[in-house]
């Protein structure tokens, strides 16, 4: 029998049966991606292998990281500064391309809306529905109101990714 890509078919298509005539039950088996990253985003801050951020210029702060033949994405992102200057402002790319360059140029777009994230505060956001290779993050520390640059200070932030 083959599988069925709804509820239902996947509850009848579970059993199979074998060379002998008996029924099995058939069982498949998935494998995940889990990484993290922690690094400095902002005005002074250094982000690993990215030099010097400023608070006008996004920092990478998750590599690019093979997601293909995941369908299910989750990401944590905490923004641990301690600060009211160290509010940021984080962007997802994706990319189906097989060697998208640097992060954020052209070969790469943008899932979804700025991601605010206040200072010592975290966000979760998940992608359940879009087929990507890769998944890469940058962020930029933005100051008190998310929009001054002449304010804002370096924030250290962990991200955390899940793919299934």
């Amino acid at each position: 029998m083959a599988l069925s890509d709804n509820r239902g078919g996947r509850e009848f298509n579970k059993f199979v049966a074998d060379g002998s005539g008996d029924a099995s039950i058939r069982v498949t088996s998935t494998s995940s991606v889990t990484t993290s990253a922690t690094v400095e985003t902002g005005a002074g801050g250094a982000a690993v292998g990215t030099g010097i951020a400023t608070g006008t210029t996004e920092t990478q702060v998750l590599a690019a990281t093979d997601v293909e033949g995941k369908s299910r994405i989750g990401i944590q992102i905490y923004n641990t500064g301690n600060s009211v200057h160290k509010n940021a402002v984080y962007v997802v790319y994706a990319s189906l391309r097989a060697s998208p360059g640097t992060v954020g140029a052209t070969d790469w777009t943008q899932i979804g809306d700025n991601i605010n994230i206040a200072q010592a505060t975290n966000a979760y956001k998940a992608i359940s529905t879009t087929p990507i290779k890769w998944i890469a993050i940058t962020g930029h520390s933005r100051g008190s109101d998310f929009a001054d640059a002449a304010t804002p200070v370096a924030t250290t932030t962990n991200i955390y990714l899940m793919a299934d």
